[in-house]
């Protein structure tokens, strides 16, 4: 199983198709690398294609600390670097994104360009106006998940299941689906993402976003009610060279609900940023 090691006793667990300019898949949170499978399938014939699983989850090293958003930038910065990938373009997903947009402000030098999907400005909340990140409905989910607003308490693969059932998906998916999801969300420790998720609440990239200059696509479902849709349009209204694509029968996960749309958005952006690279 192929490791790459990107901190001091910690390695991550990755796994690497295709040949051409590289694409660095980072996973949203209660997933791994297998929720990429449909694009790595689709490109890596014309790509090199890197999915790994964060520290803390999946097959990677599950160590005591280092569940920060900077550490986490921090090995996905090194994973580039110690594969010898740079520049690649990094997309990331969920909570994923907030990881991706962090590396990309830190080394711009390992930066193609940039994918957010199911993104956010913010952790959550209203800021400038604007409702974005995670809505308090899904917050207030959280908690009662937490055993904070349930006074029996929630086995934690009813909560994981929850979370794909009600907030994943803007049209009923089939059994093997949420069986998938259920399986990844397992094998994050719950008190790994309890750790990212209170290490991301003040999260706030308005004074970053100003500071990209890398292509950068978004791509967002209308109907996501987990990440709020308005928070990538203020992406996309603050990121130079910023494009976003509205998958309008999606919920969150829109590399699964419309898989088709989503790879040939982010194909094409691919293409673009690879011209944009020879150009340069």
């Amino acid at each position: 199983m192929p490791y790459c090691e990107v901190a001091s006793d910690v390695s991550l667990y990755y796994e690497d198709f295709g040949s051409g300019p590289p694409v660095v898949f980072t996973a949203a949170g209660s997933l791994t690398h297998k929720m990429w499978e449909g694009q790595v399938a689709a490109l890596a014939s014309q790509y090199r294609t890197i999915t790994y699983d964060w520290r803390g989850t999946g097959e990677s090293d599950k160590p005591r600390a280092g569940y920060t958003p900077d550490t986490l930038a921090s090995d996905l910065c090194n994973l580039v670097e110690r594969l010898d990938l740079a520049p690649a373009v990094l997309v990331g997903h969920g909570i994923g994104s907030h990881v991706t947009l962090l590396a990309a402000a830190a080394r711009p030098d390992l930066t193609r360009g940039i994918v957010l999907a199911s993104a956010a400005p913010w952790f959550g909340g209203d800021l400038d106006g604007v409702s974005a990140g995670l809505s308090r409905d899904f917050i207030a989910f959280l908690q009662r998940a937490n055993e904070f607003g349930d006074p029996r308490g929630v086995p934690y693969p009813q909560a994981c299941a929850e979370l794909a059932e009600q907030w994943l998906f803007h049209h009923p998916q089939p059994a093997a689906v949420h069986h998938a999801i259920l399986e990844q969300a397992l094998s994050w420790p719950q008190v790994v993402i309890n750790t990212i998720a209170r290490n991301l609440v003040g999260l706030d990239h308005r004074q970053r976003l100003a500071q990209l200059a890398c292509p950068t696509l978004i791509i967002q479902g209308r109907h996501d009610r987990k990440q709020r849709y308005q928070g990538a349009v203020y992406l996309a209204q603050r990121i130079r060279n910023a494009r976003l694509v509205t998958l309008e029968n999606s919920a969150h996960m829109g590399q699964i609900e419309e898989l088709n749309a989503f790879n040939a958005a982010l194909h094409e952006f691919l293409k673009t940023a690879h011209r944009v690279e020879h150009a340069a």
